[in-house]
């Protein structure tokens, strides 16, 4: 029987074999010291659950820097995936789904569901198997669906992305340098440069205790990034992505049926250049009646949720029960009002003159806590 890991319950059986899944807190993983508070007090489990679904890296790389502002909302969750991983795009379902019954068994809080990219065809699965079982229905109040890859068949990473699988090992990293384009865009290295230069941060981290989270993740990518063999990519880009895309197009209909006062929330990049976002958030507002859509300017397809985006005011704003904190329902107004690389970016809270100073970042009690479980399952 296998164990998927979990930091918050240190384990719980699955059925499912070869199956390299991890549900994490990322907050609680980088030793974020107000959730390791909330965690020790026993107050996180009262908070609402957001369960973030990765894109097809099968990490939470891509929206780290909204997990500090969107843990004031949320007890945040995040799927991890390991490139060794071989499950079908059923079998991952089974196991969000499984993984949310678990952690609301005892609580019955309600769940938020935000899928970004093949995640988004994910978090559609996992509401139309909940919605088919009737299992949870009450409980999950929202989907947030970040370019969704529901538009994978019509997708330039579709045409461009299978042949470099193909590619002999020795053209095989050059093929990955080609696929680059289609996930940046042309400000993310400037913002990175504003960080590193000490000119600007995100708006989203906004005190030393923020900083020091982002610092610590920084500093671990290295660890964290995973090495896409060529079998992991064309795997997950048949056996997820076009399956998964095919799967929902014949299903996603049924959805606004089933759960018909399911809200949905859709981000997307202005600038996507892997998945046709524009064009697709058209289409799903008008399957998913009680839909809407932001979009985040100048975006690429990584960087919507980093950065140039607000997700927990975009989120107070449209399911207005996150909103009774007083929170921001919209981005900060100096950095809405930013150009370029500046937007979504505010000039530093302090006069520091390094960007990244990891002599702070693991300093404790301030910046640092360690988190250490206090039950196993």
């Amino acid at each position: 029987m296998m164990i998927i890991r979990n930091a918050l319950v240190d384990s719980f059986s699955s059925p499912i074999e070869n199956i390299g899944v991890r549900f994490i807190s990322p907050l609680l993983e980088y030793g974020y010291p107000v959730t390791v508070e909330e965690y020790e007090n026993n107050s996180l489990s009262e908070k609402p659950l957001l369960l973030y679904l990765p894109g097809f890296d099968g990490t939470f790389l891509c929206p780290f820097l909204q997990f500090p502002e969107l843990g004031t909302i949320f007890d945040v969750r995040c799927m991890t995936i390991s490139t060794s991983d071989r499950s079908s795009f059923a079998q991952l379902t089974e196991c969000v789904v499984r993984y949310i019954q678990q952690e609301t068994m005892t609580t019955q809080r309600p769940v938020y569901l935000m899928g970004e990219s093949f995640g988004g065809l994910l978090a559609c699965n996992v509401a139309l198997q909940i919605a088919d079982g009737n299992q949870l229905l009450d409980l999950l109040k929202g989907l947030v669906l970040i370019n969704p890859a529901t538009s994978y068949d019509r997708s330039r990473l579709a045409r461009e992305g299978p042949p470099v699988a193909q590619l002999p090992w020795w053209n095989y990293p050059a093929g990955l340098l080609q696929l680059l384009p289609l996930f940046t865009d042309e400000h993310s290295f400037q913002q990175l440069l504003l960080i590193l230069t000490a000119q600007a941060l995100p708006s989203v981290i906004d005190n030393p205790m923020r900083e020091a989270y982002m610092g610590r993740v920084a500093f671990s990518l290295p660890f964290v990034i995973p090495t896409v063999t060529p079998s992991t990519l064309d795997w997950r880009l048949h056996a997820w992505l076009k399956t998964g895309c095919h799967y929902i197009a014949t299903r996603l209909k049924t959805l606004s049926n089933v759960h018909p006062n399911l809200r949905t929330l859709i981000v997307i990049g202005e600038r996507d250049e892997t998945l046709p976002s524009s064009e697709e958030a058209i289409r799903l507002k008008e399957i998913l009646p009680n839909s809407r859509v932001r979009m985040v300017p100048d975006a690429g397809h990584a960087s919507t949720c980093g950065s140039r985006a607000d997700l927990s005011a975009y989120m107070r704003s449209h399911f207005q029960e996150l909103n009774h904190g007083g929170g921001r329902t919209e981005m900060k107004e100096d950095a809405a009002q930013g150009e370029g690389a500046w937007y979504g970016m505010q000039q530093r809270y302090d006069s520091a003159r390094i960007g990244l100073n990891p002599l702070l970042y693991w300093s404790s009690p301030l910046y640092y806590r360690k988190y250490r479980p206090l039950r196993v399952r």
